[in-house]
């Protein structure tokens, strides 16, 4: 018989689950993986990116979105820095900064970047498959460079 995990070992392990989360989260959008997000959200999860130009959608729609959107940016790299995690039992808030850098082609083929910092605040949740996203709001911090996108106007 396996003797239980201790509490502190458990929320070890459990932070570093929700961390490598976060971390698949910003590959699959960095890859254009869309279907790699089904492992990081539930499929009710609500997902807010009003603040930073985006919708205000359950998960399924906001995976729609971020194809359409995500998809004719030529070059896109996402951080996952400072990642804080508090536990309980099997719930779980946390806030995350990112840096995301997206470039998109002009009509001469040259690639103009915009940089955007911004913070996640995540609820997540233990399930059958490990922890998952239930509830996610993006503020944006700061963008720099070439402005485009939904709020570019």
């Amino acid at each position: 018989m396996m003797e239980p995990v201790p509490a502190e070992l458990r929320a070890l392990l459990d932070r570093d689950e929700i961390e490598r989360l976060l971390k698949r989260y910003a590959r699959a959008l960095d890859d254009k993986d869309y279907d790699v997000l089904d492992s990081c959200f539930t499929m009710d999860a609500r997902i807010d990116f009003s603040e930073a130009g985006g919708i205000d959608a359950p998960y399924p729609e906001v995976k729609t979105w971020l194809k359409q959107v995500l998809d004719p940016l030529v070059e896109m790299q996402h951080f996952i820095t400072n990642v804080e995690v508090e536990l309980e039992n099997d719930t779980a808030t946390g806030r995350t900064y990112t840096l995301n850098v997206n470039g998109i082609g002009d009509a001469s083929g040259a690639v103009r970047h915009m940089v955007v910092g911004a913070v996640y605040e995540d609820r997540f949740v233990r399930t059958g498959q490990g922890w998952r996203i239930a509830q996610r709001r993006e503020y944006r911090l700061c963008t720099m460079g070439h402005r485009f996108g939904p709020d570019s106007n």
